[in-house]
């Protein structure tokens, strides 16, 4: 992909004529540049998603050198935040986002930010900034609330994508469907996060029986599978856009406007949910946790059961005309 993007260059997936097809990816930038008063309205008009790679709409030909540091390291943040924060971020400089949806959104962010803030006093008692230990757990509750923030989480979205989505969006509308759907998912991530976070404040178990492995070398192992995890999501995310990665094509029933094939989709078509989930093997080994390990290989295993019997029949329905089938499941990006 050139450094202007991936412009025209794209493959249409649904069954229209190469004129409408150009006609829609020409009109994007009209329609963006009348922007919006309601953001999900304007998604639930919209005929297709966009943007998808996230370098579609930007325009690299006409910034100097400066800018485009500033915007790749712009966007290098804006990837890391969603990842490690499960909400959309990137809104923070949408302007005209904030201008009409900054109670909700703020809402959104601020509850985020809560859910984080336990991790956060941990990890700042651990390093000696404040007093350590002033969040500790059994094993009993630990793994009570790990169990339940695993399934909770799959259980929760196959349910929506399933039943509650549908239901909603003939009951109340697609705006207001996707707008729900936006503090649904990120309470499911949250709840999640804190399953595996709890973990780490239990009392260390098999400590003998690890002392045999060196401390260097699951901490170095550990933070390389979290970069790589993180890396493979911030990845996936760069290759389909902020819209794919929160499912909008699923949530609202309509089709992204094509499906790419860069950076890490020409590796592995599933990255959020193969190399995705290093972040939590990573995290295991760091904290020597055979508890978190389990939960790993649990969490793997429920991502790709509802990515073949959730995620992959919807896509087949949606991108359906026979010559597209197979391509949609080699190709469609992968979600957290």
């Amino acid at each position: 992909m050139s450094e202007q993007g991936i412009g025209g260059q794209y493959v249409p997936l649904l069954d229209t004529s190469d004129d409408e097809d150009e006609e829609l990816f020409v009109n994007m930038n009209k329609e963006l540049e009348s922007k919006y008063t309601d953001y999900y309205q304007f998604i639930a008009n919209s005929k297709s998603i966009r943007p998808i790679c996230i370098t579609e709409d930007v325009d690299f030909r006409n910034m100097s050198f400066v800018k485009k540091i500033c915007w790749w390291v712009g966007t290098f943040f804006k990837l890391l935040s969603i990842i490690m924060l499960s909400v959309r971020t990137d809104r923070l400089s949408d302007v005209q986002y904030l201008r009409h949806h900054w109670l909700f959104y703020g809402g959104m962010l601020g509850f985020s930010l809560a859910a984080w803030s336990p991790q956060v006093i941990d990890t700042l008692g651990s390093n000696g900034i404040l007093q350590e230990g002033i969040f500790r757990m059994e094993h009993t509750p630990a793994f009570a609330i790990c169990v339940f923030g695993l399934f909770y989480y799959i259980l929760s979205i196959s349910f929506f994508f399933k039943y509650m989505g549908p239901w909603m969006r003939e009951k109340f509308g697609t705006a207001k469907t996707l707008k729900f759907w936006e503090h649904f998912v990120s309470l499911a991530w949250q709840i999640q996060t804190i399953g595996f976070w709890v973990l780490t404040i239990t009392p260390a178990l098999f400590e003998k029986e690890l002392e045999v492995i060196p401390g260097w070398l699951t901490t170095t192992s550990g933070i390389l599978l979290v970069v790589l995890g993180i890396g493979s999501k911030m990845g996936a995310i760069y290759g389909t856009g902020y819209n794919t990665y929160y499912w909008y094509d699923m949530v609202t029933d309509i089709p992204n406007a094509y499906f790419v094939e860069v950076g890490i989709y020409k590796f592995i078509g599933s990255p959020t949910y193969t190399l995705g989930r290093g972040t939590s093997f990573g995290a295991a080994l760091h904290f020597r946790s055979v508890p978190m390990l389990v939960a790993g290989v649990v969490d793997l295993v429920l991502i790709n059961l509802f990515n073949k019997f959730v995620e992959q029949p919807s896509v087949d329905k949606m991108y359906s005309t026979p010559k597209q089938k197979e391509e949609s499941y080699k190709s469609t990006p992968s979600n957290i």
